[in-house]
């Protein structure tokens, strides 16, 4: 006996991708940079310092000082000894003239005057640690910057950009089918 076979093959569809990646290239070049820094103007005054010494009256203690100076101060001292060695004088011939004195007068005169201080001070100034004077005035400094401001200048540039696009390729690799056969085919075979 002959039986009919129905029979259905099936075949898929299948795609197919080819890609390509894009391709991408990027230079950046440097800018132009120019920096200028003119210099500052300057301007220093100063004045000196001043140191003043007056060693007169150590020169004077020392009895080394001006001639004029020297004798204007000896000169000073004339009018007291003068009047002091008129009084001595005077004092003197009453001594000569007390006769009731056992002593002798001449020779205590002479012993005294051999002994007297001298009444004129020839030392103008005594001498010490502070006899020299000194005075100082510092001297100062004005001092006038102007600053000068920094040029700068940038020029930048573009940057170079090329692209190579990619591509995608889509195709049908398989077409889908269906096959529907009948076939006979005996059972007993």
């Amino acid at each position: 006996m002959n039986d009919l076979r129905l029979s259905i093959r099936q075949t898929y569809a299948a795609i197919g991708i080819d890609t390509e990646a894009a391709k991408q290239q990027m230079h950046m070049p440097r800018g132009d940079q120019s920096v200028e820094q003119p210099e500052a103007e300057m301007d220093f005054k100063t004045t000196s310092p001043r140191l003043e010494v007056d060693s007169a009256e150590a020169y004077h203690a020392l009895g080394i000082g001006p001639n004029l100076e020297w004798s204007s101060a000896i000169y000073s001292q004339m009018r007291g000894v003068f009047l002091q060695h008129l009084a001595s004088q005077v004092e003197e011939g009453k001594r000569m003239a007390d006769i009731t004195n056992p002593r002798s007068a001449f020779a205590d005169l002479a012993r005294d005057a051999l002994f007297r201080p001298n009444p004129v001070n020839y030392q103008v100034s005594t001498p010490g640690y502070d006899n020299v004077k000194l005075q100082f005035t510092p001297g100062s400094v004005d001092t006038r910057i102007e600053q000068s401001r920094v040029r700068l200048e940038y020029t930048p540039h573009k940057a170079e950009i090329s692209v190579d696009p990619g591509k995608v390729d889509i195709y049908l690799k398989q077409r889908n089918s269906i096959s529907i056969n009948v076939t006979t085919y005996d059972l007993y075979q």
